[in-house]
């Protein structure tokens, strides 16, 4: 059979194919533990049967073999000729992959070598093997699937979701989009005949308003006048009923419009279950691999987004699940010896969440360790070796990098990374984010946000001077009044300070490239790749959910958008995307910054020094209040004015008030430490020379070292604090 010429033939009895292997699969890894098995064999045999049946009317002879030996071996077990062993059911499972490899259109086709060894494993089973030889498939190009990455591609199987043109749609979605459409035409035809109405009350309307006219040109009596406005009065007030009947048709008409959309994007919606049918099979593969010993549970898999999102992420999934078992469980006598049960978790979640799948891939088994994770970022030069005080969030998002990985050699499993910086464009394209939660010796949770349609879009409507925009929600994270931020300068560059985090701070008119009077009022808050960004806007209009349209061939792609709408008054918004927007700017130069304003009319801190007026001021930047309190009431009795900050961020906001003579720093604070302030000061135009001294409890010679290279004057320790010291070093580096 010609199978290129029959596209729809392929489509029919792929579905049937992978629904039936789905199941398979489901009950093959529920047997062992079954209270009653050959019940359940039956059932596993039915669906065989069936593949076999559907194979053999087209002609697929290789199909029909296997399903029917492995029909053969089921028969056994259901009569108890042969026993349910764990060995048979991971036989029963690799045929069941070999069938959905060998359905025509596979993208995982199955080597003849591989075929081969399954029939061969099969009759062996069937003579009464025990154990039996199970066979591991090869994946096409490579040699044995003994790496738990090629497992990722062998496991998964038939299971996996063909991209293509079709789709199975449930009948019952299509009559009830059929009727919803019924509805809606039958509510078009009431409008048209209420437009009638209504367009001949106007001609009334207008008819009597010329014959109003008429009289009053000739002279009419008052009588007549009044009589003609009392009729245009009345149709006046039909008019208004009828311009309110209008207006609830059109509404109806609306609310009908939207379902027939929703029913629309119904049709190309497909449950999680399509990409996690396959997951059982390949945690048990990879864990007989790994000699492992976990346990896969599903929860959500009913949930269903569009099938080009699923289909566009499940790889992602399957290197995350993958990921789970090889590298984040620990091996059964590591978690016995912690205190955890022998089988570890991996645990695949969907929920919905507004306009949003979020689905979670979770483990029970090491966690992150941060401090291999930070050496191997140091190593690999994605961060200084100054970062000693960066963890959390901060430090997971190093796991996405291109090509990051915490292995020192192919088996040591210290850690993750491998291949993450693919989840995340995966993930990313799609519109959606990735995120990671760790809690050392708990286990490791990735977190995709993926929306459910790329059809339809939820935006904020932003404004720009005269023009307006969409902005995707996905990754933004809020949006706050200028008014209520704290906007600092440093090195050279604008940033917002947000819950103890310093975010930089761009402004979206400039970017695009948009002319004309702007007055920034607002900021939109945004991460889709990396550190988030604050983007100003001079107006956000609202939330709503728009159609998106390509621009079409004539324009083809413009810079910086995702498509664009029609909004209610005709108008065509562009949808921006804020995650090339971000890179544009990220490339951009970064334009040299004003020097520092004194407050008043202050003279700079050369000017003061040099006229002899007033005492120097330092700046204390300490976020203990104890130490910060000591150490102002230090300086203060040696005859110095002391500006005090709580951490870098503030200490960098009292810098743009007003000039200082010193600066005297800790180290470790939130937000930004000492070692980054130093160098936003060595960077910024109008401070490069204000000298700087740590204090810091850090006494270890790298620390030193650090302190220094960022530019630092003095490098004093908290554990050997002596005043005069303290005094001496400011009077030495300030000159009185």
């Amino acid at each position: 059979m010609d199978w290129d010429q029959n596209p729809e033939l392929i489509a029919t009895f792929t579905a049937e194919v992978d629904d039936r292997l789905a199941s398979m699969r489901d009950r093959l890894m529920a047997l062992e533990g079954h209270r009653e098995p050959r019940r359940s064999v039956r059932e596993i045999m039915q669906d065989a049967h069936t593949v076999k049946g559907s194979a053999r009317m087209l002609g697929l002879l290789d199909v029909v073999e296997l399903a029917h030996r492995a029909e053969d071996l089921l028969t056994r077990m259901k009569d108890g000729r042969v026993e349910v062993r764990a060995d048979l059911v991971d036989l029963l499972l690799v045929t069941t992959e070999a069938l959905g490899r060998s359905v025509p259109g596979s993208d995982r086709s199955l080597p003849a070598g591989s075929r081969t060894e399954v029939l061969a494993a099969l009759d062996s089973a069937l003579t009464g093997a025990d154990p039996v030889d199970v066979p591991r498939l090869l994946v096409v190009g490579t040699g044995a699937a003994t790496d738990p990455e090629d497992l990722e591609d062998a496991a998964a199987g038939g299971a996996v979701s063909r991209a293509g043109d079709h789709v199975r749609v449930p009948t019952r979605r299509v009559h009830g989009l059929l009727d919803v459409v019924g509805e809606a035409e039958l509510e078009v035809r009431r409008i048209e005949r209420q437009v009638l109405d209504v367009t001949a009350l106007l001609l009334e309307h207008q008819s009597l308003l010329r014959g109003l006219r008429a009289a009053t040109l000739r002279g009419a009596g008052a009588a007549d006048v009044a009589d003609a406005v009392t009729a245009m009065v009345a149709v006046a007030d039909r008019l208004q009923a009828g311009a309110r009947d209008l207006r609830s048709r059109s509404e109806d008409a609306a609310a009908r419009l939207a379902r027939v959309r929703d029913g629309a994007m119904g049709l190309a919606m497909v449950p999680v279950r399509r990409v996690v049918a396959g997951f059982p099979a390949l945690v048990r593969e990879v864990a007989t691999v790994t000699g492992k010993d976990v346990e896969l549970v599903i929860e959500g898999a009913d949930v269903e987004l569009d099938v080009r999102v699923l289909d566009g992420v499940a790889d992602a999934l399957r290197h995350l699940v993958t990921n789970a078992v090889d590298h984040g469980c620990e091996p059964p006598e590591e978690r016995m010896a912690a205190g955890k049960p022998r089988r570890a978790t991996v645990t695949v979640t969907a929920r919905q969440a507004g306009s949003t799948v979020v689905i979670e891939v979770a483990d029970d088994g090491w966690g992150v360790d941060d401090d291999a994770l930070r050496d191997a970022a140091v190593r690999q030069g994605l961060v200084g070796a100054d970062a000693t005080t960066v963890s959390g969030a901060a430090l997971h998002r190093v796991l996405f990098a291109p090509g990051f990985s915490t292995r020192t050699d192919v088996t040591e499993t210290s850690g993750r990374g491998v291949g993450l910086d693919v989840v995340r464009t995966s993930v990313e394209g799609l519109g959606g984010s990735v995120d990671v939660e760790s809690v050392p010796g708990a286990g490791t949770r990735f977190v995709l946000t993926l929306p459910v349609t790329l059809g339809v879009v939820r935006c904020l409507v932003v404004r720009l001077g005269q023009e307006r925009y969409a902005v995707p929600l996905g990754g933004v994270l809020e949006t706050v009044s200028m008014a209520d931020l704290d906007v600092h300068e440093i090195a050279g560059s604008l940033v917002v300070a947000r819950d103890d985090a310093t975010i930089p701070l761009a402004d979206l008119a400039d970017v695009l490239g948009v002319l004309g009077a702007r007055s920034p009022r607002a900021v939109v808050l945004a991460r889709l790749t990396g550190e988030p960004v604050a983007w100003s806007v001079d107006e956000v209009e609202g939330e709503r959910e728009v159609v998106v349209k390509p621009l079409g061939d004539f324009l083809g792609q413009v810079p910086g958008t995702s498509g664009a709408t029609i909004d209610d008054d005709g108008s065509v918004l562009l949808l921006l995307d804020l995650r090339e927007l971000a890179a544009r700017w990220a490339a951009a130069p970064v334009s040299t910054a004003s020097p520092p304003v004194a407050v008043g009319d202050e003279p700079s801190r050369e000017g003061r020094r040099a006229s002899g007026e007033g005492r120097p001021r330092v700046l204390v930047v300490e976020d203990s209040i104890g130490v910060r309190e000591l150490q102002r009431t230090i300086l203060e009795g040696a005859g110095y004015d002391v500006v005090t900050a709580v951490d870098g961020l503030d200490g960098a906001g009292r810098l743009n008030q007003a000039p200082v003579d010193l600066v005297l720093s800790d180290v470790e604070m939130p937000g930004m430490d000492g070692f980054t302030l130093t160098r936003a000061i060595r960077k910024t135009r109008g401070w490069e020379n204000v000298p700087v001294v740590i204090m810091t409890s850090r006494g270890d010679d790298a620390d030193k070292r650090a302190g220094l290279d960022a530019g630092c004057d003095a490098y004093l320790l908290k554990s050997e604090f002596d005043q005069h010291a303290l005094v001496d070093t400011v009077r030495r580096l300030v000159g009185r």
